[in-house]
């Protein structure tokens, strides 16, 4: 559905957006994440023809987005939402029909269609501006869904939505997407709706895509230190590869020697990195088979989502999500002598440049 190479986006400020190479196939959803001022926007708006890039090629449906000749015929194929929804002073059934109506058409069963998808059809007759938040994103994603887009850009659809309602609304919107058979980009700051949407991601950083592939194995072995950074390892520490016996590498960090599964030889210097769900704490010497079981001191203990981060000193700074019951459980507090133990192949390394 889109592929370019190339590309070049360039700007006044000195900000350069430059994609060597990306690919979203027919029915894929792409989820583009980043830092704020990575380009995504920058990015997106490149896709949809509303940026003209300063070199590269664009193809879009097979056919060179860049050329004058295809360019109303591809966007009228597909379909943007935006942070804020932009609706109309009507009602919800004229702000959803409005690209028909733009389009010379009228389908009032198309309309009815894309409202009962996004559960909105008893809020027709309201008017939009009357609605929650919540109802005025549905309202724009079934104004998007309603010309039946071949491609969907969505630019941070959900941002200023709580969770509850984000949740909801991105159950619906996968739902949909499945069943479109739509290709998908989209581009957020929001991890987890990128998790729960993506088939595919792409983490941009300083105007480059620094990685590409699959959720889980971004989130777990991510490319280098910008990316781990921005998906949440927490525990990064610089270090030498001291040995390798059949990838179980011995790594020195902060005077500590640490167990990780890498292919990474001796004499590498690397990136220790660490996701907090991936450290147990107890109060037991007893690692449970854990290659890596350090004596800990407690320095913080802060809420953080459902669960709560904690601080530690091993002789180098870690940080573990646990439970309430955990915390409750082990009386974790600033000051408390606990074990933090984690297992070689939890832990991944990114070699670095000195």
């Amino acid at each position: 559905m889109i592929k370019l190479s190339g590309l070049r986006v360039a700007f006044d400020s000195g900000f350069k957006l430059e994609v060597e190479s990306l690919k979203v196939r027919e029915g894929e959803v792409l989820a583009i994440i980043g830092p704020n001022g990575a380009g995504k926007t920058t990015l997106l708006n490149a896709m949809g023809m509303l940026n003209e890039p300063s070199a590269g090629t664009l193809e879009i449906m097979g056919r060179d987005a860049l050329a004058a000749a295809n360019k109303l015929s591809l966007r009228r194929a597909m379909s943007a939402v935006f942070s804020q929804p932009y609706l109309t002073n009507d009602t919800v059934f004229n702000n959803v029909a409005l690209p028909l109506k733009l389009r010379g058409l009228s389908d009032g069963a198309a309309v009815g269609e894309v409202l009962e998808l996004f559960r909105i059809a008893h809020l027709k007759e309201r008017n939009a501006k009357t609605l929650s938040q919540g109802e005025s994103n549905r309202t724009a994603l079934a104004r998007a869904f309603v010309t039946r887009p071949k491609l969907l850009l969505l630019d941070e659809p959900f941002g200023a939505l709580d969770e509850r309602v984000k949740e909801s609304i991105t159950r619906d919107l996968r739902r949909v997407i499945k069943s479109s058979g739509a290709a998908v980009v989209l581009v957020t700051q929001d991890q987890e709706g990128a998790l729960t949407l993506a088939d595919t991601l792409a983490v941009l950083v300083n105007g480059r895509i620094a990685q590409q592939g699959e959720p889980q194995e971004i989130f777990s072995r991510p490319a280098s230190r910008e990316v781990a950074d921005f998906v949440g390892v927490e525990t990064i520490l610089p270090g030498r590869v001291s040995a390798n016996n059949e990838n179980l590498c011995s790594v020195e960090a902060c005077g500590r020697t640490l167990m990780a599964v890498s292919s990474c030889q001796a004499g590498d210097s690397v990136f220790f990195c660490l996701r907090p769900e991936d450290i147990s704490v107890s109060l037991s010497a007893d690692a449970g088979g854990r290659r890596n079981n350090f004596k800990a001191k407690v320095v913080s203990v802060a809420p953080w989502g459902l669960e709560y981060k904690v601080e530690l000193d091993c002789g180098f700074a870690a940080q573990a999500a646990v439970t309430k019951q955990l915390v409750d459980g082990l009386s974790l507090k600033p000051g408390a002598e606990v074990y933090a133990s984690f297992k070689a192949v939890a832990a991944h390394l990114i070699k670095r440049n000195l």
